[in-house]
């Protein structure tokens, strides 16, 4: 996705195969939320000034998209790039590989900010030294081409 390292890696744990003998859907949702903890502390959202400003992010949307299988024991990388932010919401795309290179799965999200202060969690806006954070992660990876599966919904062909 960029020059950088990974923001997260990690090996195919034995417990994570399915019946099929490569890794079970939600392990990959699992490598790409262990992906996100890294961006947000990368935004200043790390576990102690999520206590401190009772502000904290939920996932309001996910899709995956699985290109290879994982099988046991593999290595894998992920990393993530902001597409769109705005001053309460993140959309991100994830992509997973293996240790060869080759894409196994990619994951778009839409993450939104949520102040936990008051009697009910509440939609809010990102701190300002937060929204500068994500304006400059966002703008390291602008230039990129736009992700061919980005936005792409859910849909049976039909005849």
């Amino acid at each position: 996705m960029n020059a950088r390292p990974p923001l997260f890696t990690t090996s195919v744990d034995p417990a994570w195969i399915d019946h099929n003998g490569h890794m079970n859907d939600a392990y990959y949702a699992l490598v790409f939320s262990r992906t996100g903890d890294k961006l947000l502390e990368a935004i200043g959202l790390e576990t102690q000034r999520r206590e401190r400003t009772d502000r904290t992010i939920y996932t309001t949307t996910l899709t995956i998209h699985y290109h290879h299988e994982a099988k046991q024991g593999e290595v894998l990388t992920a990393d993530a790039r902001i597409l769109e932010h705005d001053a309460k919401r993140l959309r991100i795309w994830f992509e997973m590989h293996n240790s060869e290179g080759v894409l196994v799965a990619s994951s778009e999200q839409v993450y939104l900010c949520v102040d936990q202060s008051g009697e009910k969690p509440r939609a809010a806006s990102f701190l300002p030294e937060q929204q500068t954070a994500i304006a400059a992660i966002a703008a390291t990876t602008a230039d990129l081409p736009w992700p061919k599966a980005a936005g792409r919904g859910i849909a049976l062909k039909r005849s």
